[in-house]
Order: C-alpha cells, then structure tokens, then sequence
C-alpha cells in the first residue's frame, strides 16, 4: 500500500510540474511578477528559468538597465495583450505580446525552448517598431494586386 502511495504522489508531482512548465505558465508568471513587483524581479525571474543563463548576467543587467530606461520615458504602464505564438516542432515557440504604455507600447518577444522535459527562456527582447512594422505591412507593394487595380 506504502509504494502504491509513494507511486501515486511521485506520478501527481510530476504532472504538477509539467502542468505548470508550459510556455503561457512562464509567460503569465513573467507578467504578474512585472505588474506587482517590476521590470527587474520579472526579468530575474524568466532568465531564471534556464540555467545557462548565469553565464549572461552582465547581458541580463544591460537589459534591466535600458528598459528601465525606455520604460522612465514612455509614462504610464496600463496592460499587455497577446499578438503572436509561433512554433517550431513543438520545441521552440516565439510569444509576441504588445504591452501598452501611456506614451506608446512595447513589444516583448520570448522565445522559449524544450530541449527534454521543460521548457526554459531561450531569449527576451522588447521593442518599439510595431507602428513601422504595421505601416510596413500596408505598404502597397504588400498588397493583392486585385486590391489595388479597383
């Protein structure tokens, strides 16, 4: 009965821990950290997720320092929405989210990877091109040929 007990705990833990290494899981955490406690904790915690990471910490702080930086002109922080998954073979995933600010938004891109069992950050960039990647995207060169003929 012990081992029977002992399997079952074991077979519970591991779905746990699957259940809650899943890219959005990662995602959701990075965002709640950011929203209650900032940039730096959020940052600490998703460069956290890969142990390789360790090995960046000067890269890591570069990058604290400048969104801070970025975040101090562009004002108030409101919320952030989803615009893109993209996935490779089910092992590598980019995630696209627009975060809005007051003065204009931002964009944060993960790229997660899962080499075996867990997933883990493979790179984090933020961005403020999404007004010169729309405008791009409607550039009339992009657009059908039946469109612009009537």
């Amino acid at each position: 009965m012990k081992k029977l007990l002992v399997l079952f705990v074991i077979s519970i833990s591991t779905l746990v821990v699957n259940a809650q290494n899943q890219p959005k899981d990662i995602i959701d955490k990075f965002f709640n950290l950011y929203e209650s406690n900032g940039a730096d904790d959020a940052l600490d915690y998703i460069f956290s997720t890969n142990k390789w990471m360790k090995n960046s910490q000067k890269s890591i702080d570069d990058l604290k320092y400048k969104l801070k930086g970025t975040i101090e002109l562009i004002g108030e922080y409101y919320e952030y929405h989803h615009i893109v998954t993209r996935t490779i073979s089910g092992h590598l995933e980019l995630h696209s989210y627009i975060v809005k600010y007051d003065r204009q938004p931002l964009r944060f891109s993960f790229l997660l990877y899962k080499p075996d069992k867990l997933w883990r950050l493979q790179n984090f960039q933020f961005d403020d091109n999404l007004d010169t990647e729309l405008e791009e995207a409607a550039a009339a060169y992009r657009l059908d040929e039946n469109i612009i003929d009537n």
